[in-house]
Formats: structure tokens, C-alpha cells, sequence
């Protein structure tokens, strides 16, 4: 009985259950420290945040499909872990700002998967030096919020 309560105890400090596989890509778009969030879809932001450089999580920002405005998933906060070839570096924290469901990227087009696209310092972040690639698959999971700063 000791056993079950045990792993019972130790499952609520797993990693979410609901964790998807997703397409991470770099766009420029999330790089510029100026740019207003007024821009996005996520614009409800402005009211909190002059720039994308005045969020707390930047550069670690950027878009997912499914993102509309006034969306509970603006400002939302999610963990991003890269798969092979990238595997074994470190999680990433990302804050959504935008819609990304229309993002058409020559490396991940022919990819049945769903694309984040993220800063182009988040994705050199996520990816490090070690591992070269334009575009790398990930696992994905909504945190709470505090893990961005918000």
C-alpha cells in the first residue's frame, strides 16, 4: 500500500501529461525589442507591456496556432523541450504573443506536425551551439504562467 501512495505522490511532480509534439522554427518577427505588441494578436498585451522587449520572458517569445484575441492562450507560458537531434539541452520558456496557424516554413511544410515559431534568440537559445539545424522538433507543454515571469 506504501507503494501506491508513493508513486501516487511522485506523479504529481511529473512533467505534464499533456505534453505535444510540435515543430520549433525562428522568425525574425520576435527578434525586434521595439516592435509593439499592438502588432500582434495577442494586442490586449499593450495594456501591460509598451514592446516586446518589456515583457519578462523576452526574448523567449512567440507565436502558436489556435492563438485568437482576447484568447486565454495570450500571455500564456509554455514549455518547450527539443527532441533529437537536440535532446538532452536544456527546457525552454516561451510567453505566446501571436498566431502562428498560417506560418509556412520551407523545412517544416512537407511535416506533419503543428509549428511554434518562436525569436530568433529563444530558437538559439532552445537549440544552443551544439545543434545546428533550422528547425527542431520539441515537446510542448502549457506551464504555469510564472514560469515566463507573468
Amino acid at each position: 500500500m506504501k507503494f501506491s501512495s508513493t508513486v501516487t505522490l511522485l506523479s504529481a511532480f511529473a512533467l505534464p501529461v499533456f505534453a505535444d509534439s510540435v515543430f520549433v522554427v525562428p522568425n525574425a518577427n520576435y527578434s525586434n525589442p521595439n516592435a509593439s505588441l499592438s502588432t500582434v494578436t495577442c494586442s490586449r498585451l499593450s495594456l501591460h507591456y509598451a514592446n516586446f522587449s518589456s515583457m519578462p520572458s523576452f526574448p523567449n517569445i512567440g507565436g502558436i496556432p489556435g492563438v485568437v484575441s482576447n484568447s486565454t492562450l495570450c500571455g500564456s507560458c509554455w514549455s518547450l523541450t527539443p527532441a533529437p537531434p537536440c535532446s538532452g539541452l536544456t527546457t525552454l520558456y516561451i510567453t505566446v504573443i501571436d498566431d502562428d496557424s498560417s506560418l509556412v516554413v520551407d523545412t517544416a511544410k512537407d511535416v506533419n506536425a503543428t509549428v511554434y515559431a518562436i525569436s530568433q534568440q529563444a530558437y538559439g537559445n532552445l537549440t544552443h551551439a551544439s545543434c545546428n539545424v533550422n528547425a527542431v522538433y520539441a515537446e510542448a507543454a502549457q506551464v504555469h504562467a510564472s514560469m515566463c515571469g507573468m
